[in-house]
């Protein structure tokens, strides 16, 4: 009786001692030992889309002792109960009063905006602190400002931009210019940028002076350089004189490129379609279409009388005042100020960047994939997830089971009775049947090992997105692992400006997207025994000398600079008939002209038309004959990218092909890859004849 009133007031005094250590965590994280902030890179509630997206989560120690943990994102579909979580986990050392500031990237949903939440952790997994952030909206035209302070945004926010297809869901109405300002840095006063690509892949256009850019180093600057690259629409104000002979600019728009006088027509009266939504009008034509009417407007005379331009490098002539391409995006030298208080107001500057918006927002449906943007929960997976998974190629082992069971029900059957009666010892059947049984589970257990291996393995297809000439491109890769249990597996990002994610609706759920100085890993990886997970991985890759494209005459010449041969190529002309070739060799030359036509041409149009990429159709029998499976692979990556991608734009060349050979790895994440298609996609005009 003692002992036990002991051991109660024993298990008393732990539970008191409990409460009390509990109760000092808790009032640490109130008394703010811990001090935790977050934002969204790109500013607060601004639309974020259903790709991938950056917070910066600021971290204060204001205890004299050292602090390390962990700080979680979370990311999730508000109403799903935890079946849709993206966790991006970092760790962190905190010196007595260090601060350390951390870049997380997330990603939203293709049925949603995603919740948002930032989370702290000790070593021992408890909550230090927690802050849950704005719910950013759904995919719109986004102006991303380098200027933290409000400039151009007070002018065009919440303005009707008349755009129309590509990556509107859910309206039928012309979506709203959304503008974001970042953060300043406290230290530096310097505004924070995302320090990967796909922190950019929401914004339309990133507009920043040329100072701005001349002080852009290290990740930050390869971040902005390698979003342009991969489609982007970059802005620029040339805001010193001495930023003509910037490295940054003259890598973007050419070296030797100069100030000019304004072209005359440039401040003209201009006429610029905007929506129009009201009821009294005729009803909506189309997805992200309303009615659209016309306004003519003129500059000010004080803007009018700053107007300048560009030439040189390649640069060219453009109605916001010079452009040049720079990959697959472009940049704009602008020849007004909207960073300008003077010029915020005025009509005509509003409605030039309202302009530009649009112009950006359409010309996205001409990059198939672009960076970062694609939803990861995609319901069109299925095509890719079959292409992928190596039971695809074993369903013959399906009719060879299921004739074993046939003439095991034939043999063990009658056979097996008729035989035994024939020898006049009927009942001996029943003796023989166990052996007719486990020779045939045995038999088909073997056949299952043949046809599904004893071994895990990984597959990949790969899509490069590359503009004409250039020896640096995005690229899409679905990496297909097949493994032979479940056991937790992780995935590393091939760059360490990577970001990866399981693809696919809902799936792998239990993941953690791990982020330390090496980049991104996926962590916690899971499986069922013989099934195919999916992780799609967005970088960026160099490409040797590239393939050119260049017009010669009337014909256009494609050049193979990769150092890799090509297979199954198709080349549009503009405004002509596709055609295909077999092989184009390493350094060898084609011209347009030379090859066999295959599909018809696509005459111009008025209003936003997708072309679609056509691979199960009349080009399937080209494709399948200069490399099998072919035309599968570019229908599966078709599929994913949805219709709303001009495949082949009608105004610049368009080359396709499969790259001889893959990425030439031979294992993926420990597991054997027997499966490495490497294709490429080339748009526009450049490189060398």
């Amino acid at each position: 009786m003692v002992d036990w009133v002991a051991a109660r007031w024993m298990a008393r005094l732990w539970a008191l001692c409990a409460t009390l250590l509990l109760l000092t965590r808790v009032s640490a994280a109130e008394d703010g030992t811990l001090h935790l902030s977050a934002v969204a890179v790109l500013g607060q509630d601004v639309p974020s889309g259903s790709g991938w997206f950056s917070c910066a989560v600021r971290l204060e120690n204001r205890a004299d002792t050292q602090l390390e943990g962990t700080v979680e994102l979370t990311s999730e579909i508000p109403w799903t109960s935890g079946s849709a979580i993206v966790l991006t986990r970092a760790p962190f050392s905190l010196a007595g009063k260090g601060k350390v500031a951390l870049e997380l990237p997330t990603h939203g949903f293709d049925s949603s905006s995603p919740s948002l939440s930032v989370v702290a952790r000790g070593e021992a997994g408890q909550e230090l602190a927690k802050i849950e952030l704005p719910e950013p909206r759904m995919a719109e035209p986004l102006l991303f400002d380098f200027n933290p302070t409000q400039t151009i945004g007070t002018g065009i926010r919440g303005k009707k931009v008349a755009v129309a297809g590509a990556r509107l869901r859910g309206t039928y109405t012309a979506p709203m210019a959304a503008v974001g300002n970042p953060a300043s840095n406290p230290a530096t006063g310097d505004p924070v940028l995302p320090a990967r690509a796909a922190g950019y892949a929401a914004v339309t256009v990133a507009l920043a002076k040329s100072e701005q850019l001349a002080r852009l180093k290290g990740a930050e600057l390869e971040a902005l350089g390698n979003w342009v690259l991969g489609g982007g629409a970059l802005a620029v104000v040339m805001s010193r004189p001495e930023d003509f002979r910037s490295p940054v600019l003259a890598s973007l728009v050419g070296a030797g490129f100069r100030q000019i006088a304004a072209p005359k027509e440039l401040g003209e009266v201009a006429q610029f379609i905007i929506p129009d939504d009201s009821s009294s009008r005729s009803p909506y034509y189309g997805r992200g279409q309303s009615v659209r009417v016309a306004v003519e407007l003129g500059p000010s005379a004080d803007v009018a009388g700053r107007l300048v331009s560009y030439a040189g490098g390649g640069l060219r002539p453009s109605p916001w005042g010079a452009s040049a391409s720079y990959g697959l995006g472009e940049v704009h030298l602008l020849a007004f100020d909207p960073t300008r208080e003077a010029e915020v107001a005025d009509g005509w500057v509003q409605h030039k960047m309202l302009d530009l918006l649009r112009h950006a927002w359409e010309r996205q449906a001409t990059v198939a994939f672009g960076h970062g943007q694609q939803p990861l929960d995609s319901n069109r997976a299925s095509e890719i997830r079959k292409l992928l998974d190596p039971n695809e190629g074993a369903r013959w082992a399906i009719a060879v089971a299921l004739l074993m069971l046939l003439v095991y029900a034939v043999l063990a059957g009658p056979v097996n009775f008729h035989l035994a009666s024939k020898r006049g010892k009927p009942l001996r059947a029943l003796v023989h049947l166990p052996i007719w049984s486990g020779a045939t589970l045995l038999a088909i257990v073997g056949l299952g090992a043949v046809s599904k291996g004893v071994e895990g393995r990984a597959r990949r297809v790969s899509l490069i997105e590359a503009g004409a000439g250039t020896t640096r491109a995005s690229i899409t890769r679905y990496r297909g692992f097949y493994a032979s249990s479940a056991a937790e597996m992780f995935v590393r990002g091939s760059a360490v400006g990577s970001v990866l994610d399981v693809f696919g609706e809902n799936e792998g759920k239990n993941r953690i997207l791990m982020v330390d100085r090496d980049g991104v890993r996926l962590e916690q990886v899971r499986a069922k025994p013989w099934q195919t997970v999916v992780v799609r991985e967005d970088t960026f890759v160099t490409t040797g000398g590239g393939v050119s494209l260049v017009q010669s005459g009337p014909d256009l010449v494609v050049k193979n600079l990769l150092g890799r041969e090509l297979r199954g190529v198709l080349v549009k002309a503009p405004g002509k008939e596709i055609r295909f070739f077999e092989r184009l060799a390493d350094g060898e030359s084609i011209r347009h002209a030379d090859g066999v036509n295959v599909a018809p041409a696509w005459g111009p149009t008025t209003t936003p038309r997708r072309r679609a990429l056509g691979a199960r159709g009349v080009l399937a029998k080209h494709l399948d004959g200069a490399a099998s499976g072919l035309s599968a692979a570019w229908a599966a990556l078709e599929a994913v990218s949805g219709h709303e991608t001009d495949w082949w734009p009608d105004d610049v060349p368009t080359v396709v092909a499969q790259i001889d050979g893959g990425e030439g790895l031979t294992r993926d994440s420990g597991l054997r890859l027997d499966s490495d298609r490497l294709l490429i996609r080339v748009v526009g005009f450049g490189g060398l004849p």
